[in-house]
């Protein structure tokens, strides 16, 4: 197949789909989780706004008037859509937030017919209470913003998810692999790497095939700086920029792998398939079955393999068995195994912990960054755990390293790190061990 067809083909139709209109169908959808659990943002956008710190009494009363309105808007919602309410309730333990419904979360009818009215509320309060005036109350709204998908699925990732989502498992798979290949030569970050790959193999939870937002789909919003909305949009975009750029970039011949059919072959057979299915007498079908799948068997064909033979080859097996359990019970394996475990567990925990007065969980990306990259032995044989998270912006927070008013003694990320990875190593009963950033 020449790229001009295959780019015609598989190419144009990705990008088209990556491209289509998103924004209205997420802020629209109905039955979104609300995120009001500090006035941390709030209290960021006025000192930049005005210059002042509002005192703290008068944040926490703007606090509990817009939880008291959520509440309002959640019953009224809950009234008029029960089944879309009770649904996303059930998906609550699935998402796992570190928030309770109805204290600091909010089950609200869309983003377009609620944040602009809890964010009145907030400012209407601090107005009344003499902390801002109705002039600085404006300049503020301007600069408090909705938060770029405080749960890691914005705009930009449902368009990656919705280009592939038509594609049949077998070419899910060929991507995958080339993603994986992009990755190992440096052509992909470590970010859009992770995220890529999870829009890929977990797409179907955000849209269907078609490309439209599932039923299950859940936005979660809340309230965020302006300077931290175009930075977290900048980021988004920019894993759908190395996306774009992988597509583009990829070639029939990339779209194939050992063991399973290519891109052409699939088209060819399907093609094919359509016509037997018809039972159409007068068309001759050439072209081969080809199936779905990227497994292989390889058979032998009346071949006579002599005892000898057989014995020796046995025998290379089992030293290459014995070979290779030494290997998998080595400190080096056993250190490798960890932290791949702990890994596989360290994102979720870390943004379980991630709560007031330390670091909030908004977007999911620095849960996400998070990452043990190794597990060496100290001269007294304790394990030293090393790790490392994306440090811009948020080493901003770290004490001795950050600045006020980021860096205040309780949002340092190393402790929140910390404590998440002795949570997950007490699962595996590890005994004394140490961390330290990378």
């Amino acid at each position: 197949m020449s790229k001009a067809a295959f780019d015609r083909k598989f190419t144009n139709p990705l990008l088209k789909k990556l491209d289509a209109e998103a924004r209205k169908a997420v802020s629209r959808q109905r039955g979104q989780l609300l995120i009001l659990a500090d006035t941390q943002d709030l209290q960021d956008v006025i000192e930049a706004s005005t210059g002042a710190t509002p005192k703290k009494a008068h944040l926490a009363k703007a606090l509990k008037e817009a939880q008291n309105h959520a509440k309002k808007l959640q019953s009224n919602f809950k009234t008029r859509n029960k089944r879309r309410y009770n649904a996303v309730v059930s998906k609550l333990p699935e998402i796992r937030l570190p928030y309770t419904l109805n204290k600091d979360m909010f089950i609200v009818s869309s983003f377009s017919r609620s944040i602009t009215t809890i964010k009145n509320t907030m400012l209407k309060t601090l107005v009344a209470e003499g902390a801002l005036s109705e002039a600085d109350s404006k300049e503020v709204s301007k600069n408090l913003h909705k938060g770029h998908g405080a749960r890691g699925n914005a705009v930009s990732q449902v368009q990656i998810a919705s280009s592939v989502s038509g594609l049949d498992a077998a070419t899910k798979k060929l991507l995958l692999y080339n993603i994986e290949a992009a990755f190992r030569s440096g052509d992909i970050d470590d970010i859009s790497h992770r995220e890529i790959k999870r829009l890929i193999t977990k797409g179907d939870q955000i849209v269907t095939k078609k490309g439209k937002l599932t039923a299950n789909y859940v936005s979660v919003i809340a309230f965020q700086s302006g300077k931290d909305n175009i930075r977290d949009s900048a980021e988004e975009k920019a894993v759908k920029r190395v996306f774009r750029k992988f597509i583009t970039e990829l070639t029939p011949e990339m779209l194939n792998m050992e063991g399973s059919p290519t891109l052409k072959q699939k088209t060819a057979s399907l093609v094919a398939n359509k016509f037997r299915e018809r039972k159409n007498k007068n068309i001759k079908v050439t072209a081969p079955n080809v199936k779905m799948d990227t497994k292989t068997e390889s058979k032998g064909k009346g071949s006579d393999v002599t005892a000898g033979i057989a014995l020796s080859a046995i025998k290379v097996k089992r030293r290459k068995k014995a070979a290779k359990a030494k290997a998998s019970s080595s400190p080096a394996s056993t250190m490798l195994q960890y932290i791949a475990m702990i890994n596989k567990e360290l994102p979720d925990t870390v943004r379980k912990n991630m709560q007031s007065p330390k670091l909030v969980n908004r977007t999911g990306r620095f849960a996400e960054s998070v990452k043990v990259t190794e597990i060496i032995q100290t001269p007294k044989g304790f394990p030293s755990v090393g790790y490392t998270y994306q440090k811009n912006p948020y080493q901003v927070f770290e004490d001795g390293s950050g600045s006020a008013p980021w860096a205040n003694g309780q949002r340092d990320p190393r402790q929140l790190i910390d404590g998440s990875i002795r949570e997950v190593a007490a699962k595996m009963a590890i005994g004394r061990f140490y961390t330290r950033r990378v």
